[in-house]
């Protein structure tokens, strides 16, 4: 008798590296179904940060859940992942508005899930075929913002379904730039504002910069990291740039494993130069004053509610308390990740919560100070890390990576900011 061969039944990794795959290259997009039940209303207009969204890349995190559903709980077990939640939980009832606190809790615990992930994911992905898709998603979003900033304004077509928002230079709040009398409009991508794409591809920039393991790579490593340079100076964030001047320069100043002193030099002097160019370029003029004005704002709510916060999601409720000069600005959360924590979390629960990922932070920062401070720096000047979809997620996912024991040793990560 014939021996009936059994087809091979494809296994587990296999649907992980495909549905993660997905993942990496949607992660900058924002595809998703808004809701705005009464709560997301703020005086009769109807406020984004506080709208319930259904992503695509939210489906897919269930669906890698599914498929590696022991470890995620397995890490959920933890001691202090169990507190934190449950202090959270706490500052959630405690909120004027719960519901909204409940769906920016259920949005933190995504965020575990995907930085628990983060830690699996990348021990079963290649390392070639992480560059191929983090340079085809860049790619694909540099040509859209270059067509944005030519065009003046959105692209739409197929670019509607990667999440790319209607606009143009008229539309009110819009974020514009102008460079000798010319007004132009900064491109969004498919992100919800300028600022928040460069903070997305500046920490990106440094997590492939600082992966050893990448060299390899030579030819796909250095056109991601040409293109992702490319994408923070389109941005026109100022602050990004800076940021990214600052830390590049030291990398390279301080990274003894590049011998070219030539090659060191010029990748030192020529963004430089052509930062020169982009910081001459004249954004909001009012927006330092704006944002003195929130800040001041936080900490009118930080006295009132000093111990336990406003609640996960209330900041926005909370201020809208306090009159604006600036109304089209003024729905917006306090541009410092810092205080808006804290101004949500109170000083005891934020306080506490910061004590129990205190390790953590303290390993992140010794393998890799370039990625936290890429996040603080930026952190310092706005509130995307905590509030926009696709700097949240890619936060989990960086950082949980970098905190993986395989990871460290896999790409032998050391930070030439912190000794041994």
């Amino acid at each position: 008798m014939k021996k009936i061969k059994m087809k091979k039944q494809p296994n587990k990794s296999f649907f992980n590296i495909i549905l993660f795959s997905f993942f990496l290259f949607l992660l900058p997009t924002q595809l998703g179904k808004h809701f705005f039940p009464p709560f997301s209303y703020i005086n009769g207009v109807r406020v984004d940060y506080l709208s319930p969204t259904i992503y695509l890349t939210d489906i897919i995190i269930f669906l890698l859940f599914l498929f590696n559903f022991k470890a995620v709980i397995n890490f959920f077990k933890n001691k202090n992942v169990l507190l934190g939640l449950g202090l959270l939980l706490i500052n959630s009832l405690l909120a004027k508005n719960q519901l909204t606190a409940f769906y920016q809790l259920i949005r933190i615990v995504e965020f575990l899930i995907v930085f628990s992930l983060g830690r699996q994911l990348f021990k079963i992905i290649k390392e070639k075929l992480l560059l191929i898709i983090l340079l085809l998603t860049s790619s694909f979003q540099l040509i859209l913002a270059a067509l944005q900033l030519i065009s003046k304004h959105s692209i739409q077509g197929i670019f509607y379904f990667f999440g790319e928002r209607l606009f143009s230079l008229s539309t009110p709040g819009i974020a514009k730039a102008a460079f000798q009398g010319i007004e132009f409009l900064r491109p969004y991508g498919t992100f919800s504002h300028p600022n928040s794409l460069s903070g997305f591809f500046l920490l990106l920039y440094f997590f492939v910069l600082t992966n050893k393991k990448f060299n390899k790579h030579f030819v796909l490593k250095y056109s991601l990291l040409f293109i992702l340079t490319g994408l923070v100076f389109i941005s026109f964030s100022k602050a990004a740039i800076l940021i990214f001047l600052i830390l590049n320069t030291s990398y390279l100043i301080l990274n003894t494993g590049i011998k070219c002193r030539i090659c060191k030099i010029t990748r030192i002097i020529v963004p430089l130069v052509v930062s020169l160019i982009f910081l001459q370029v004249t954004t909001d003029p009012l927006t330092i004053e704006k944002r003195l004005e929130l800040i001041k704002n936080s900490f009118n709510i930080l006295s009132n509610k000093a111990f336990f916060g406003v609640g996960l999601g209330n900041y926005l409720i909370a201020q809208a308390e306090y009159i604006s000069k600036y109304p089209l600005f003024f729905n917006q959360p306090v541009h410092n990740i810092f205080l808006l924590f804290f101004s949500e979390s109170g000083v005891i629960i934020g306080g506490i919560i910061l004590l129990l990922i205190f390790t953590l932070i303290k390993r992140l920062i010794k393998v890799n100070s370039y990625i936290v401070l890429a996040v603080v720096l930026t952190g310092f000047f706005d509130h995307y890390w905590l509030t926009l979809e696709q700097n949240f997620l890619l936060l989990a996912l960086v950082y949980g990576s970098v905190s993986s024991s395989f990871f460290i040793s896999k790409f032998n990560l050391r930070s030439p900011l912190i000794p041994d």
